[in-house]
């Protein structure tokens, strides 16, 4: 009784929920697989994710997709068996990877029966022949704004475990996107189209969909050079999602390689996402 008694102190005390007590740390699995473009920074975001995971409260698993060729991408490990092992899948990823239409509609029932999700940096620019992807993500990539820029964003909820770190607002140097804004449409072709690949964009961004976390602040960033940016236009960055009974984060940050590894800001905003998605932070 005494010991179940000093049980109930320790939760309130630190705010555990009952139900975690006792468990092991959440399981979390990254996919790096490129299908267009293989971003150097793919390697090193695997070992800094399996790095922030050790105190982070969840263990990483990889499957180092980004070692494999691009025509020729192997996900026949990822069957329903496979993916329940897991709490979350993160995916730093690009392309119209080669999963059965059964694979995808798994993965997305995992998410909405109450698991998480994790996207970073390219993986907006993943499924455009899926939908219900991006409709879980959030939206699709359209441009760069331009990689290796100098940009403020601003922290439009500066108490989210992603974004608590970080103030008012946030100068950085990495690669910052532009998101579809609309359903790719005949009558005006060259709209809502994957600039760099040219992928038909199915959705559009919205933030009635999402919870916007990060976006270019115009008034403090020089945009001189910045295609499609306007002054006081509206270029969110980071966002999150409710999907069903899980958790969608997505940040378009990640380009750079030294970013996940010598940025402890950086680091800081990547693991407060995932441990958001994981539900291990509210």
């Amino acid at each position: 009784m005494k010991r179940l008694l000093s049980l109930v102190i320790v939760v309130a005390v630190l705010g555990l929920q009952p139900s975690a007590i006792g468990q092991g740390p959440k399981r979390l699995l990254f996919l790096t697989h490129a299908g267009l473009y293989k971003h150097t920074s793919l390697g090193p975001a695997e070992k800094a994710v399996i790095e922030l995971g050790k105190t982070g409260g969840y263990d990483v698993t990889t499957v180092e997709g980004y070692k494999q060729d691009s025509k020729q991408l192997d996900f026949s490990f990822l069957t329903p068996e496979y993916l329940a092992r897991f709490d979350g899948v993160m995916m730093m990823t690009n392309g119209n990877l080669p999963l059965s239409d059964a694979q995808k509609k798994n993965l997305l029932q995992f998410v909405r029966d109450g698991k998480g999700f994790i996207g970073a940096h390219c993986a907006s620019l993943t499924f455009y022949n899926y939908p219900d992807f991006g409709e879980m993500l959030g939206g699709y990539y359209r441009r760069s704004i331009k990689q290796n820029a100098i940009g403020v964003l601003k922290v439009e909820d500066t108490r989210h475990p992603a974004t608590k770190m970080l103030g008012g607002s946030w100068p950085l140097v990495d690669e910052f996107y532009l998101f579809g804004t609309a359903p790719w449409d005949a009558a005006r072709p060259k709209d809502n189209v994957d600039v760099l690949f040219g992928n038909q964009i199915p959705m559009g961004f919205s933030r009635d969909r999402v919870h916007v976390l990060l976006s270019l602040d115009t008034e403090k960033s020089d945009i001189t050079g910045f295609p499609d940016v306007v002054k006081g236009g509206d270029y969110p960055q980071a966002w999150t999602r409710d999907y069903g009974k899980g958790r969608s984060f997505y940040t378009s940050l990640g380009h750079r390689d030294d970013i996940w590894s010598n940025d402890p800001v950086f680091r800081a905003h990547i693991n407060g996402g995932i441990r958001w998605a994981l539900g291990l932070e509210d």
